[in-house]
């Protein structure tokens, strides 16, 4: 038997969106976390900083407001074609979020977790998971090993450690590929979201969202990886054409990373569950199809682990309980994950001509309704 003093309660692995919602919520529950991250704080990340309404109430069950931060509510939003030739303004029934710089939300986050008594490990690259039969622990290049009764793995999809938490029994499906440009432009200040529709034959869109003076151009698609760049410089050029930015992004397109993107691969995973683990936020493929929307579907699928873990931790046995999260998830968050039920290429003459069709889409995009 081991002794539970000597343990964590849950170690996680990874301080995004999911990793710390999960360690504040199982902190608030009185359980000793302990969070785990291989980067020092605060740190950036590739992302277009949009959060939707759903976050709202997570948010605020971590002891966390967005009044008085950094986000900004966000209204001026348009539909584009990828040519810029057609646009088309969405009328939606309820706000479609805020606008943040990753790095200011991943520090709210973390101030969070260590409010709630959450340890933070950062710098601590994680070099070796050994998943035990009562337990976890984890080895580290420079640092003593940790062990706790469950592991939540949100490290991330290109974590190559992923594999070894979900063994034979989780599918590692591929997704798609992002990429993107961030860099500033005075001339946008009003959070402004701009959604440019059908840029490959296979739905990929770009997301250009403006902030004071800061902007963030990125590309989802379902191509191939080659395929990513081109996107990208496409859309920045169109974009300085069209005077819609002040500057030529271009050569910043073309310098851009593609990285894998896990765009509602959780849906096609066999499992979330390992020995005494589970996988959430991007490594679970917890990302909207539509949309490519992580961050609140990361939030959403730590809350629902945290029920899970909690469950877990007080049972004889802890496994069982676990299992419970592939159910949990898929009752859910699965409408919100899935593509739409019809091909957006069939729709795109509609949605550019047709105001009802255009509010359809925005309603899909932004609040996860189904097209």
């Amino acid at each position: 038997m081991i002794d539970h003093k000597q343990l964590f309660d849950a170690i996680v692995v990874g301080s995004g969106p999911a990793g710390a919602t999960a360690a504040t919520l199982l902190a608030s529950r009185d359980r000793k976390v302990a969070l785990v991250d291989a980067a020092k704080f605060p740190r950036s990340a590739e992302c277009a900083g949009w959060l939707s309404a759903g976050v709202e109430p997570i948010l605020k069950e971590m002891g966390v407001s967005l009044s008085g931060s950094k986000a900004k509510p966000f209204k001026e939003i348009a539909f584009y074609t990828a040519d810029f030739e057609k646009s088309a303004s969405p009328a939606l029934d309820a706000s479609p979020g805020h606008l943040i710089e990753r790095v200011d939300f991943d520090a709210m986050l973390i101030k969070a977790a260590k409010k709630s008594g959450v340890a933070l490990f950062d710098q601590h690259p994680v070099t070796e998971i050994k998943q035990n039969e009562e337990s976890v622990t984890l080895g580290f290049e420079d640092h003593a090993p940790m062990s706790g009764r469950i592991l939540v793995f949100a490290a991330g999809r290109g974590s190559p450690l992923l594999r070894s938490v979900l063994y034979a029994g989780g599918a590692y499906v591929e997704g798609g590929w992002t990429a993107h440009v961030h860099a500033e432009d005075k001339r946008l200040q009003k959070p402004t979201v701009w959604i440019v529709l059908g840029i490959d034959k296979f739905s990929g869109f770009a997301m250009v969202a403006a902030l004071d003076g800061r902007i963030s151009i990125g590309v989802q698609t379902m191509a191939d990886r080659k395929d990513v760049i081109p996107s990208l410089v496409m859309v920045c050029r169109h974009l300085h054409e069209k005077q819609l930015v002040s500057q030529d992004f271009t050569r910043a397109a073309a310098a851009a990373i593609p990285v894998p993107s896990p765009t509602a691969t959780a849906l096609s995973m066999d499992t979330h569950v390992g020995k005494c683990s589970l996988v959430i936020g991007d490594a679970g493929g917890f990302v909207a199809a539509i949309s490519g929307e992580g961050i609140y579907p990361a939030m959403w699928s730590a809350k629902i682990a945290v029920e899970v873990i909690d469950k877990a931790l007080a049972a004889t046995s802890p496994q069982d309980e676990l299992m419970a999260f592939n159910a949990a998830w898929r009752t859910e968050m699965a409408d919100y994950l899935r593509p739409p039920n019809t091909d957006i290429h069939y729709l795109l003459p509609l949605i550019f001509s047709n105001q009802p069709m255009a509010d359809r889409m925005g309603a899909a995009f932004f609040s996860g309704e189904n097209i």
